[in-house]
């Protein structure tokens, strides 16, 4: 996926909860200058606002915001924990953060077909899930 820089990848052992998580998630992006400081704040207050609609799959959460909270660049970063974070409802819970960055309403949408098609494969997903290193993981999603 030419949207993902391998320094965006990364495995983490977990998060303090939820919000912890997706700042965390969010900081590759923030770093690469692909979303501002606000960003992070953004997702916060809209799944406070809408609940855990980031999580779209087993284990798997795409946190994301509009573009005017702070989006710059389209770009995304995968974050893997280790110990899965709990959101709001009780079955609500994730391991891998896709953390989207999508600077208007139309060039990430090939990402989020690839994603999903990558994700659909049980097998794949539960590799992805158990990648040793972010180099590991950088390479199911750079094909």
């Amino acid at each position: 996926m030419k949207l993902l820089l391998e320094e965006n990848v990364q495995i983490l052992e977990g998060a303090d909860d939820w919000r912890d998580a997706i700042r965390k998630s969010t900081a590759p992006l923030e770093r690469g200058n692909f979303v501002t400081a606000d960003y992070k704040e953004g997702i916060i207050a809209n799944v406070e606002k809408l609940g855990p609609y980031i999580c779209i799959a087993p284990h798997v959460a795409m946190p994301h915001a509009r573009p005017e909270q702070g989006a710059i660049k389209t770009q995304i970063a995968v974050t893997l924990f280790r110990n899965e974070v709990t959101f709001t409802r009780a079955d609500a819970k994730a391991n891998l953060f896709i953390t989207l960055s999508a600077a208007d309403a139309d060039s990430h949408l090939q990402v989020l077909v690839k994603i999903s098609e990558l994700l659909q494969d049980a097998d794949t997903a539960a590799k992805i899930l158990q990648a040793a290193d972010a180099k590991e993981l950088y390479g199911y999603f750079k094909d």
